[in-house]
């Protein structure tokens, strides 16, 4: 019940969020993770105690100095910060940079820092960013036994850019001892801080607003994630790092409006380069929102951060745990459906094709989908039209419509595939607006590198005609050969010949109707196809009539001996 209550206050919270800072804030966390998969080696010969066999550090007093090392972003090398410890609270100890003390930081800036992280957030006035974080998904650890975060305060240094900075991260080698040598920056050297803490920008970022407060609340999960698996996909770690946000009552919307604009990323990828890292916070945010909406709550969530399989193995993991049985490659379908529909309780969405149709027919298109990712592709003024689609992929395939009609009403519906991955639909004539979204992903070890193409068409059927003929085989006088010529392009549509037999003033279906194949698309842009067949002994030729016909539609017939 109390998770309840909880959500009901984050949705209001969200959806009344706004923004007092129009540059968009970047997690300098994935840049220090090095290749996720592999941890960095550390020239301590044993490794860390767990946390609990350490012995309680002595408290520090306020006003001490040290000395941290932190990453210079634009050389990927490390300098030596000079701070000074400006508070203390029950789960955290402030260390503010020397130089950043009585201009961008002050006494009030500690304090709001510290009731933050101990005592209050916007989700819950009586419970702090720490206390919420560590209820859902674990402690974090401590390795250096003073059961304390540190928060830093520091101007980051970064590139700078005009609408793009970096406001905060976890860096994972101080989780080791000494100098780590592999993957460092760069290959140089990387001297651990030892100590569980987090830097928080202080420039451009406010360190008196909310927003660096919800950076804390990131950079906790990331810490809080490491202890649990610190193999995590970098998707995974930062999809939930962004919904903590999200529990403690903080907006994310700047990243859900950076999706918005750019909703075909790949969900199970991440950039090398953070300035086109903003789309993905936003998509793998909405990943786990979906999870928490539609399969099991915040339970999902933690069991995610906790499970120790990556990527897409520890969802579907934490998934079955939950007793979901749904493959996470359908799951996805429904989640790209969803986020068109905006079929959210928290968030509000408005996703735009990638292009859109005002003019029949299309001709045949081609498209690229990476793994995991989604199209959108509009047509306007839909009402009758026949919208093909086919993949040569082995991946999972599947399609669908999101059509919208004049009555008001959204239907969702799936394009029946045949075994060769092409079909059709015909819209009904009361849809004013259609979405194809294609669906190519699979979930095999090379995911995230995947990609597939394929290929669409949309046609008012009633104006596809044909030409068709008939031609003895001359090798086999006893084969016949249709031959089909159409005056489009027909992407997941195949026509299909029916044979009648005329016999004593009566007719009757001598075969059922069979699919013609595509032969080939000849110089003057006819598309030809083909359907073979045996006329038995018995049956002289006179007496066959052939029907082409495209969606039951007749759209020629003729007899063998014409």
């Amino acid at each position: 019940m109390k998770n309840i209550i909880v959500l009901s206050t984050l949705v209001l919270l969200l959806l009344g969020a706004s923004y007092q800072q129009s540059s968009a804030y970047l997690c300098g966390t994935p840049s220090l993770s090095g290749t996720r998969g592999s941890l960095p080696n550390t020239n301590a010969t044993q490794p860390l105690p767990p946390a609990e066999a350490l012995p309680t550090a002595p408290a520090l007093p306020i006003g001490m100095e040290r000395t941290f090392f932190a990453p210079d972003f634009r050389s990927m090398q490390q300098y030596t910060v000079s701070a000074i410890l400006r508070g203390v609270g029950r789960f955290c100890y402030i260390f503010v940079e020397e130089a950043e003390w009585n201009t961008r930081v002050t006494a009030e800036t500690v304090q709001s820092m510290v009731r933050a992280f101990d005592i209050a957030t916007p989700a819950n006035p009586q419970r702090g960013i720490y206390s919420t974080l560590v209820d859902l998904f674990g402690a974090p650890p401590d390795i250096d036994g003073n059961g304390k975060v540190i928060l830093l305060l520091l101007n980051i240094r970064d590139t700078n850019h005009a609408n793009r900075y970096t406001a905060g991260f976890f860096n994972p080698a101080d989780q080791n001892l000494g100098v780590l040598r592999n993957p460092g920056f760069r290959r140089f050297p990387i001297r651990s801080n030892e100590a569980d803490m987090l830097y928080v920008d202080t420039q451009p970022l406010n360190p008196n607003s909310e927003m660096a407060h919800n950076v804390v609340a990131h950079e906790l999960l990331h810490l809080i994630h490491w202890r649990h698996d610190p193999r995590e996909a970098t998707w995974v770690d930062e999809g939930c790092a962004g919904y903590a946000s999200f529990l403690c009552g903080y907006s994310v919307q700047e990243h859900v409006a950076a999706f918005e604009k750019t909703p075909s990323v790949s969900l199970i990828t991440w950039p090398d380069i953070e300035a086109d890292s903003l789309p993905h916070y936003g998509a793998a945010f909405l990943w786990m929102l979906y999870l928490h909406e539609q399969h099991g709550g915040i339970g999902t969530v933690a069991e995610i951060v906790r499970n120790r399989g990556t990527s897409l193995t520890g969802v579907a993991d934490a998934l079955a745990s939950k007793g979901v049985t749904q493959k996470v490659s359908d799951i996805f379908i429904n989640w790209k459906l969803a986020n068109y529909l905006s079929e959210y309780r928290a968030v509000r969405l408005s996703l735009v094709p990638y292009r859109w149709y005002r003019s029949y027919p299309s001709g045949t298109q081609e498209g690229r989908l990476r793994n995991f990712s989604a199209d959108y592709i509009g047509f306007e003024d839909a009402g009758g039209l026949t919208l093909g689609f086919s993949s040569n992929s082995a991946a999972s395939n599947a399609a669908h419509t999101i059509e919208f009609h004049n009555t008001g009403e959204v239907h969702v519906r799936e394009i029946e595939l045949s075994s060769g991955n092409s079909g059709a639909v015909v819209l009904p004539n009361t849809v004013t607006e259609a979405i194809l979204v294609p669906s190519l992903q699979t979930e095999t070890i090379i995911a995230d590198t995947h990609s597939t193409n394929y290929q669409y068409s949309a046609t008012r059927g009633a104006h596809i005609t044909f030409i068709a003929t008939a031609l003895p085989n001359p090798v086999h006088p006893r084969y016949w050969d249709i031959i089909a010529s159409s005056s489009e392009s027909l992407v997941g549509l195949t026509p299909t010949v029916t044979l009648m037999i005329f016999d004593n003033a009566t007719e009757r279906i001598h075969r059922e109707a069979q699919a013609m194949y595509q032969v080939a698309q000849d110089s003057q842009d006819n598309h030809l196809y083909r359907f073979s067949f045996l006329l038995e002994p018995e049956i002289v030729p006179e007496s066959i009539i052939y029907q082409v016909s495209l969606d039951s539609r007749i759209v020629d017939t003729g007899s063998l001996t014409e």
